[in-house]
Formats: C-alpha cells, structure tokens, sequence
C-alpha cells in the first residue's frame, strides 16, 4: 500500500513537472519575451504562472523609481480571464513583507495570513480577495531586487511543493528577461529616433547652408542694372578660380536675362590681382563681348594697370575709366550721341 502510494506521488509529480516544462517551452518559443513589449510579454508570463501553478490570481508587480512602493503592471484573474492593473502597496506599510522580498528567493506562504512574510498584509490585502496561500518569486536584474511575481491561491491555505517554487522563480527570471528587452528596446527606439532627428537637422542644416551660400554669393556677385540697357558688377575682395566662375555665370545670366548692351565691371573693391585673376576678368570681359553687349572698366588703380601690362594682358576693345561715375557718365554721352539726329 504504501509502495502504491509512493509510485502515486512520483506520477503526480511527473505529471505536474512535464506540465511545468511544457509551459516553460510555450514561454521560451514565444517572441513576446524577447520582443521589448510588455503589453504582450506579460499577460503571457501572468497566464502561464497561473496555470502552472493553479492559481486564481497571478500578478507582475514592480518596485517604483524611489523604491518606496511596487505597483501592478500585471494581474491575472483566473477564472474570468481578465487582466488588471494599478494597484500600489506601500513598502512603509508592509515592513515585513518588503523585507523578505529583498532576502528570499521564493515565498511560499502555505498561510498567507499568519506566515511573517505576508501576515501583514492580511487585513487590507488577502481578506478582501479571499487569498489563502501565497507564492512569491522576487524579480532580480542583474542581482538586483526590481519586483516581485506573485502568485495567489484563492481559497484555505495550501502548500507549494518545491517543485513548484522553482516553476515560479523560472518564470520570475522570464520576466526579468521580458524588462530587459523592453530596456533594450527603449533605448534602440530612442537611438532611432536620435538618429533620425540628427538626420533631419543635417538636413535642415545643409539646406541652410546651402541657402546661406545662395545668399553670400548674390552678396558676394551684386550684378545691377544700374540704367536702362546697364549692368554693373563690382568685384570686391579676393576673386579666386571658384568666385570669378560664380560671376561670370551669375553676369552671363542677367546679361542674357536683361539684354543689356553695356556691362561696367569696377575693380575699384578688388584687393589683389594676380595672373589668375587677370585672366578671370579678360574672360569675364571676352564673354560680355560674345552676348553682344559693350564691356567697360573701371576703377583701375594704378597697381592694376601695371598688373595688366606686366601679365601684357589683352584689353583691346575695352573701355577703360577711373571710377563707376565716369562709366555711368560716358555710357550716357555716348549714347545720347547715338541717338541724335544726324545732320
């Protein structure tokens, strides 16, 4: 009989352990784990505790940020297979029960109303929810306490086997791992969402750029119509390969815009002038002569004019005057003479 009785036990126990395992499978092949969401992570891991288990309640709950308090992320009813969430407990408020969750790695409260572990939480807690026994497994990441996986027999009190205490802490570890994903997956969406604005702000910056540059070289290249049929370009500062190119292409289109017939190009803001930037503006001037229009100079100081004859720069053609008033003034009388009648 009491062989009979052994190999009864050793069955039940088989059987409550290849239940075990199945379940642990069920959460190990699920990707709600590993995901990073935990709104699916864990009323998967409250389900599968409480039916390995066989509790009616099931419940996730995790330590507040000042660590004073945990609350529910999770609760499991059994029987109407609803899920729940909110509630607060108090560390201040339940000494004993905070304490043991820091130095165990399971509770079974076989009585949950008189074991020191819960007693406390007798009156305010168990009573209201017909709570008999109760299985705690303590969530750690990384050796540290973050919550607690509760487990709630509704009815008398009631034992939990040790096999069954080891059930509870696996799918306590589960959950440790699910926060972790979440974690993980906050801090990717986070980089996604940091790279994405930082791409964005390049964006908006090299546009910036790229109209700031628009607006340096218009600055930089004022082509005016200073009178009817008349340009003027005065080239100031430093005119390099890439800036002399800009005002030839940037002259050549208000030329072939405006039709102009005569063009002032005033050196008198230009700082140095070298081969290079002697051989820009004899093409510039050459350009101007190929659209039709008349090109004029001005404001050649002295040390440009010797430039010129040092490089024997070939300006012939070109109308050469002191200053951008003189220019405006010969364009003028020459073509008020134009105009006139002939006698």
């Amino acid at each position: 009989m009491v062989d009979e009785t052994r190999q009864d036990l050793a069955l039940e126990r088989e059987a409550v352990l290849q239940r075990h395992d199945e379940l642990l499978l069920r959460l190990s092949r699920s990707d709600a784990i590993d995901g990073g969401d935990l709104d699916r992570a864990l009323p998967l891991l409250t389900e599968v505790a409480a039916e390995g288990l066989a509790c009616e309640r099931t419940s996730v709950w995790i330590y507040t940020k000042d660590q004073t308090a945990i609350e529910c992320q999770d609760l499991y009813s059994r029987g109407p297979h609803e899920h729940t969430a909110g509630e607060l407990l108090q560390a201040r408020d339940y000494p004993a029960y905070f304490s043991a969750l820091a130095e165990s790695r399971t509770i079974a409260a076989t009585d949950a109303h008189t074991d020191p572990a819960t007693r406390e939480l007798a009156s305010a807690y168990l009573a209201p929810h017909g709570i008999g026994a109760m299985l705690e497994a303590p969530i750690r990441r990384r050796g540290r306490l973050v919550g607690v996986l509760c487990n709630e027999y509704v009815g008398p009190a009631r034992r939990f086997s040790r096999d069954e205490q080891m059930f509870a802490a696996a799918v306590a570890d589960a959950v440790a791992r699910a926060l972790d994903a979440a974690d993980r997956r906050r801090v990717e969406d986070g980089l996604a969402h940091a790279k994405a604005a930082l791409e964005q702000l390049d964006r908006e910056n090299r546009a910036l750029i790229t109209r700031l540059r628009r607006s340096v070289e218009r600055l930089s290249t004022p082509v005016l119509e200073v009178w009817s049929d008349v340009l003027a370009l005065p080239i100031i500062g430093i005119l390099g390969e890439e800036r002399s190119a800009q005002m030839t292409e940037r002259l050549l289109g208000e030329l072939a815009r405006t039709r102009a017939r005569h063009v002032i190009l005033d050196l008198t803001g230009l700082d140095d002038c070298d081969e290079q930037t002697a051989a820009a503006i004899g093409i510039m001037a050459r350009a101007v002569r190929l659209l039709g229009a008349e090109c004029i100079l001005s404001g050649v100081r002295p040390d440009l004019a010797r430039t010129f004859v040092d490089l024997d720069l070939n300006l012939g053609g070109l109308r050469i005057l002191r200053d951008m008033r003189h220019a405006l003034q010969d364009v003028v009388v020459r073509r008020a003479a134009q105009s006139a009648p002939r006698p």
